[in-house]
């Protein structure tokens, strides 16, 4: 019996310690202090083509979004995924969705987890699969 909890012990310990591990070195790092970032939305099938730029000190996109929510005029479904922009909801029966892209690379990550870095251009396509 000693042996089992010292083994679920051990196996606790590594799983905290991983965790920890990950947030520090492994995980997205937020830039600090003022940046100046684009958001591009284009959803073609409803003409809408937009450009901003925003001065901001936010860590995370998602952030970013909700901070300027009236001008994007952004919705968020569950776990922050971004389901509209500028007025209009993606449709799911259509398969819809609005990828995200980074300077022309598709985001590894979703909004909640996209670290906002000076210079960036952050872009919402609307797409179906």
């Amino acid at each position: 019996m000693n042996k089992k909890a010292i083994i679920i012990g051990l196996v606790l310990l590594l799983g905290v310690a991983a965790f920890f591990g990950y947030n520090q070195f492994l995980g997205p790092n937020a830039q600090e202090g003022a940046k100046e970032v684009t958001i591009e939305i284009i959803a073609e099938s409803q003409s809408i083509s937009e450009s901003f730029t925003f001065n901001t000190d936010t860590a995370f996109l998602y952030d970013l979004l909700v901070e300027k929510q009236e001008t994007l005029k952004v919705e968020f479904g569950d776990g922050g995924f971004v389901t509209g922009l500028m007025g209009y909801t993606a449709n799911a029966e259509n398969k819809e969705f609005f990828s995200l892209l980074i300077n022309g690379e598709f985001a590894m990550t979703g909004a909640k987890e996209t670290p906002v870095e000076d210079g960036t251009v952050y872009k919402f396509e609307l797409t179906t699969w």
